[in-house]
């Protein structure tokens, strides 16, 4: 499918066109674009390929949707890219978006781009159609496969996926490299045993070709993206965890998979206690991260569980991306407290004036309907105390069985 004129009138008719956050202006309904990979991530994720040594040829996504992640790595790798769908209302749209990403990023790769209506299973019929229509014969240089979902399911099976990633994989194999260069999308809820499948499948395949899970999380505690990078497009690891900030700044920490274990230390004041982000312990980095937070000095896991994992150590964190971008909250313990209620907010304002604290956030175990009034009651007493200009922000939250107020680092 070349874009034309026809092409072009639909797309604006059935999606009508918008800008994306720093990037190109995209087609995709609103159903589209819910499940889609929006832009600021597609682009990020295909960075983490620019230096990447892949063979010759082009990016091949078989299941392309509206084709942002596919346009993506066109753009940065500069690279021509074949896209299928099976839907044909979406496929004219996945063609005039590669268009616009190659005219917005000025590259070079449009002509011999494509997008075909059709089974994304069927790779010789898909080859043999492309390979006439631009009029010369390529391979393929890295695949990009992220299937379709059921929608709003908790969990699902593989078989589930559409197409499945069994049939895909066993369909392209004859057309790739003796090693290729894979991507998979899947779910975030994939459970361990689901990924060990995920492994067993490629393995089945490609028998011991390298290959790294990757977790990406924007924040708020949560796994936004899974995926399975394979061969060339691996890392040196077997796990990576990306932070994207909103900024569009990757932070990377690489490692593998090392169980963590919940000691019972003396909490004391003087230690410096820190809220991880809960996607280390979804991707098992938790030790990775500790072994750069701290080199000798004493540290141990208070909790691993919910949304507050906790560490605890003898001395400040250092301030470098692999460690800072993992942290919800930091900051030196300087009081025990009491636990939380309205009859002890004047005595938890108290410690906190005293400790030369301008505020005290509540990052504890709490109703979320009684949260919001405990805070406003806290602040309230606080300002009765008054704030000198060196006062820092504090915040409180559990430390083993009891609470500790933190001057914030």
């Amino acid at each position: 499918m070349v874009p034309d004129e026809n092409a072009r009138a639909y797309a604006e008719s059935s999606a009508p066109a918008r800008e994306e956050l720093n990037g190109p202006t995209l087609h995709a309904t609103d159903e589209m674009r819910r499940l889609a990979t929006p832009w600021p991530v597609a682009i990020a994720r295909a960075k983490l390929l620019a230096s990447t040594p892949l063979p010759p040829g082009l990016i091949l996504d078989p299941a392309c949707g509206s084709a942002t992640q596919l346009s993506a790595l066109c753009t940065l790798l500069n690279r021509p890219g074949l896209g299928v769908e099976l839907s044909g209302a979406a496929a004219p749209l996945a063609a005039i978006n590669l268009e616009r990403s190659s005219i917005w990023s000025s590259g070079n790769w449009t002509e011999t781009s494509r997008i075909l209506w059709g089974d994304g299973t069927k790779a010789e019929s898909i080859l043999q159609t492309y390979h006439q229509s631009i009029g010369a014969t390529t391979t393929i240089a890295l695949l990009h496969i992220d299937p379709a979902r059921p929608q709003d399911a908790q969990q699902h099976t593989l078989e589930e996926m559409q197409p499945r990633l069994d049939h895909l994989l066993a369909s392209w194999a004859p057309f790739l490299p003796r090693e290729p260069a894979l991507i998979l999308d899947l779910s975030p809820r994939l459970s361990d045993v689901q990924r060990m499948e995920v492994d067993d499948l490629v393995s089945s395949i490609w028998n011991d070709i390298p290959s790294t899970w990757q977790w990406m999380t924007q924040g708020r505690g949560r796994i936004d993206r899974l995926s399975l990078w394979v061969g060339p497009a691996a890392d040196s690891n077997s796990h990576r965890l990306a932070r994207l900030s909103a900024n569009g700044e990757l932070s990377l920490l690489s490692g593998t998979s090392e169980n963590s274990v919940v000691g019972e230390p003396q909490i004391e004041v003087g230690n410096y206690l820190t809220i991880v982000d809960p996607s280390l312990v979804a991707s098992g980095l938790t030790e990775s991260w500790r072994n750069l937070a701290v080199k000798e000095s004493p540290s141990d896991w208070l909790k691993l569980t919910g949304r507050r994992p906790t560490f605890i150590s003898s001395e400040a964190l250092p301030d470098i991306n692999e460690v800072r971008d993992f942290i919800q909250i930091s900051g030196e313990i300087v009081e025990t407290a009491p636990e939380v209620s309205f009859e002890t907010l004047s005595v938890l304002a108290a410690i906190a004036h005293t400790a030369n604290l301008s505020n005290l956030k509540l990052r504890c175990r709490i109703d979320p309907d009684l949260q919001p009034k405990l805070q406003s009651a806290l602040d309230r007493e606080l300002k009765g105390f008054g704030s000198s200009s060196t006062a820092a922000q504090g915040f409180l939250t559990e430390a083993g069985e009891g609470y500790v107020i933190c001057r914030q680092a």
